[in-house]
């Protein structure tokens, strides 16, 4: 009972961290935009009850190695610079957000199948959105392959704000454009290597498939949009 109670306690005490460094390559779906290079600080902390993962913090209901309910909040780059386009002169600047709801993590041993529901809890769009995701990791050795594949639903106020044409922003060339709720779908493959214990190298590829409502929108002239980024994480 004493030997139990112990690695029950060592269980519950657990945790794992670190921090690192990454940049990111964003392709924008916006006319005459051009690609923007981030950095992006790293910080990684799991628990039995919290998970941190770059911009995404979990908060999780259950204590389950198979299910968990959690409390999610995650920061989005969304956002866009008119003055970056000569097309967007004229548009109000569309600023990046923070979003927070619910999501469960469904651990199998076929694959990772998660699920969330956010809204924006800066009102910026005053929006909402959901977001259905699998993916699966194949070790090998010092190196890791994780394929994705998500779809991802925004509704129409999230669209309007990110991707719609105020009236007061509308010209002859640029016409008025709320659009309508749709879905993203994505696809994605994140190499990562770890020469020793403690430090891992990352590379991650994504491309995201706009919906219609969004192609349609005359801000946008691309069907797609990509981002890379890569890193190193260093494990205390």
């Amino acid at each position: 009972m004493a030997h139990a109670q112990d690695v029950e306690a060592t269980k519950a005490d657990d945790s794992r961290w670190g921090i690192g460094l990454g940049a990111a390559v964003i392709e924008r779906p916006y006319r005459d935009y051009d690609n923007e290079t981030k950095a992006i600080p790293i910080v990684y902390f799991e628990n039995r009850w919290v998970d941190v993962n770059g911009g995404r913090i979990d908060f999780k209901a259950n204590d389950s190695d198979v299910l968990d309910f959690r409390l999610r909040a995650r920061y989005a780059l969304d956002g866009y610079d008119p003055g970056e386009s000569d097309y967007l002169q004229g548009m109000q600047e569309r600023d990046d957000s923070a979003w927070v709801g619910a999501a469960v993590v469904w651990k199998n041993p076929i694959a990772e199948v998660s699920a969330e529901y956010l809204v924006d809890a800066m009102d910026n769009s005053e929006g909402s959105r959901g977001r259905v995701q699998v993916e699966r990791r194949f070790g090998m050795g010092r190196f890791g392959l994780t394929p994705r594949v998500a779809a991802e639903w925004v509704d129409q106020k999230y669209v309007a704000y990110y991707y719609g044409v105020r009236p007061e922003e509308a010209t002859s060339d640029r016409p008025f454009y709320e659009g309508d709720a749709t879905v993203n779908v994505e696809a994605g493959l994140r190499l990562d290597y770890s020469p020793a214990q403690r430090h891992t190298f990352f590379l991650d590829v994504g491309t995201v498939s706009l919906g219609d409502e969004i192609k349609r929108s005359p801000l946008v002239e691309r069907s797609s949009q990509t981002r890379i980024s890569a890193g190193y994480l260093f494990h205390f």
